[in-house]
């Protein structure tokens, strides 16, 4: 999987999470708070599934999931 391609499907994934958001690769999805700790569960969710991965709890960082630029950085330490 390209890392173009990982981009693609996390700024689908948090679309489909908080589908009234505008969600760009450098978007802040914390601190604009576009995702809040529910959405986040649920976004966790979306990509284990999606992405055929395990995301344990201590990995739920908001350093990991600031902007989907981020998320990606993390997923790569996951293979993708």
């Amino acid at each position: 999987m390209t890392e173009d391609t990982v981009l693609t499907t996390v700024i689908a994934a948090v679309r489909e999470v908080v589908p009234e958001a505008e969600v760009s690769a450098d978007t802040l999805l914390i601190a604009r708070k576009i995702i809040d700790s529910l959405s986040l569960l649920s976004l966790v969710s979306l990509l284990e599934k999606d992405l055929s991965i395990t995301i344990r709890d201590a990995e739920v960082l908001p350093a990991n999931f600031e902007t989907p630029l981020a998320i990606r950085a993390f997923l790569k330490t996951k293979g993708l």
